[in-house]
């Protein structure tokens, strides 16, 4: 197992209060290839909050796989209060959520933007307020 690190690629990553953070390294370079200052021109990107890792899950999970993660703010805003009206939200989240699928190894990338599992479309409730990224 690895640990997140609390900056990436320039960004700084906080963690909420429960969150293991020990994961699978090939979620790391998951969020090394998504995770970006300039993911979104315009819009800067300078702080992610990782709400749950390998915490309040059970198996067959991939959080509990140390394999997820789930974003659930971007620059300080609640996923759920600036998307859809926030214009550098929409921005970041839709760019974090493009960037994953062009990642070697994904499998969930749930948010507001897509529903994809294993680069399909997935038809999956919830994830509006939030980026659930998991890899294999």
């Amino acid at each position: 197992m690895a640990t997140i690190p609390s900056i990436i690629n320039g960004v700084q990553v906080e963690f909420g209060p429960q969150v293991n953070n020990d994961v699978s390294m090939s979620l790391i370079a998951a969020l090394k290839h998504c995770i970006k200052p300039n993911i979104a021109p315009p819009y800067p990107l300078f702080k992610i909050y990782i709400s749950s890792e390998a915490d309040q899950h059970v198996m067959p999970s991939r959080h509990a796989q140390h394999k997820a993660v789930d974003i659930s703010r971007i620059n300080n805003i609640k996923i759920a209060i600036g998307y859809p009206g926030e214009a550098a939200t929409v921005g970041i989240v839709n760019a974090i959520q493009n960037a994953f699928e062009t990642c070697p190894g994904r499998r969930e990338n749930f948010g507001p933007h897509l529903k994809r599992k294993l680069g399909a479309s997935f038809n999956i409730a919830g994830h509006h307020d939030h980026i659930h990224l998991s890899v294999n």
